[in-house]
């Protein structure tokens, strides 16, 4: 046997915390990203026509964690602005200065826009930035946004 049985400060790590049984889907402990984008600097982003940065923060701080569905929403309807701000030739440029993390993101948005139930003309504007989001982020963008736990 070995001589140091008695020591047993080697074990940080508590096994019993990662049991399938134990495990909790809306468990909240770990940090939340946020409460949803900064509506301010969207809005500010917007009015001087600053379109990719408006884009880029609505995209910071999505309300993936919380519960309220009134922030999901009303996070979603900034978002569904700004890309109705966008022209159907720039969402392409706009696109491609996207992190995989960000296409994402936005593609969540895409989805929870076209499930709100909007006009005609939105979601025309919402699909042309769906096929652009496909084209650069291919079908795993998809795939990743029906198979995350974390919802809008």
């Amino acid at each position: 046997m070995a001589k140091n049985m008695q020591n047993t400060s080697y074990r940080k790590i508590d096994v019993d915390a990662f049991d399938p049984e134990q495990y909790d889907e809306n468990d909240e402990t770990v940090d939340t990203p946020g409460l949803g984008p900064d509506e301010r600097a969207v809005q500010g982003y917007l009015s001087s026509n600053r379109l990719d940065d408006a884009l880029h923060a609505s995209l910071v701080s999505p309300p993936l964690k919380t519960k309220d569905q009134n922030v999901k929403d009303r996070a979603t309807l900034l978002v569904t602005k700004v890309l109705q701000s966008f022209k159907n030739a720039e969402i392409e440029q706009a696109v491609s200065k996207l992190s995989i993390d960000e296409g994402d993101i936005l593609m969540k948005y895409v989805y929870k826009a076209m499930e709100l139930g909007s006009d005609a003309a939105v979601c025309q504007s919402l699909l042309a930035w769906h096929a652009q989001l496909v084209a650069k982020f291919g079908h795993g963008a998809i795939m990743r946004v029906f198979s995350g736990r974390q919802r809008l």
